[in-house]
């Protein structure tokens, strides 16, 4: 997993009257290194209708998708994984019953990162780096040296768990960030102001922004 970890947030989208479905299919057409669906909010059923519409798309486009904090609906749908928080299912449970489903952790101290490095999930988010609007009560910002720390804390305790910065990355910052890690979550900066036309051209900008600065490295 290298590059933009593409997140289509419902509640942002809903916010600026933009339609999940045809706004993933747009970031898909960037070919990003993954793609998830977070819907915080949603019933069960509406969830799982939009997971059921964006999974053949991910398919088509060669791109990892991930269902944010639901393995079943992950399941149901055809996902290729599952994203989970410190208060979500343990990673061992969601192995033991969704054995197919590949899962992400969310960490936000190097106490979490410590403790999700031996749970071995298959990839590793930190953050938030910057201060962020997508979530209610977010956890205390890391920054850039606090994300080389627990980066380093990460890759001392499993080398070779691919590790995802999240939290108000933008395109000016995303090449700083992608620098120290192997993909970065983005959910504010692939937003339009107006309409779907420049959703493409963004996210293959993140895309590409990222990739670079870890090919200089």
């Amino acid at each position: 997993m290298r590059g933009l970890y593409a997140i289509v947030d419902i509640e942002a989208l809903a916010r600026r009257g933009v339609p999940p479905v045809p706004f993933a299919e747009r970031v898909l057409a960037a070919r990003p290194a993954a793609i998830q669906l977070r819907d915080k909010r949603g019933h069960a059923r509406e969830t799982l209708a939009l997971l059921r519409a964006i999974a053949p798309l991910a398919a088509a486009a060669g791109v990892p998708f991930f269902a944010n904090d639901r393995p079943d609906l992950a399941l149901l749908a055809g996902c290729d994984g599952v994203h989970v928080g410190q208060d979500d299912l343990p990673v061992a449970l969601i192995r033991s019953a969704f054995p197919r489903l590949r899962v992400g952790l969310s960490t936000h101290d190097a106490a979490q990162v410590e403790q999700a490095a031996a749970e071995a999930p298959d990839y590793l988010a930190v953050g938030p780096i910057f201060a962020t609007a997508s979530k209610d009560n977010p956890s205390p910002v890391v920054g850039i040296e606090g994300l080389r720390e627990l980066v380093g804390c990460a890759r001392a305790a499993r080398p070779g768990l691919p590790i995802v910065a999240i939290g108000g990355i933008t395109l000016e910052t995303a090449a700083a960030v992608g620098a120290l890690v192997d993909a970065v979550a983005v959910i504010g900066a692939l937003l339009p102001e107006a309409g779907l036309s420049a959703v493409e051209e963004r996210a293959r900008a993140l895309h590409a922004t990222i990739l670079g600065e870890r090919e200089r490295r």
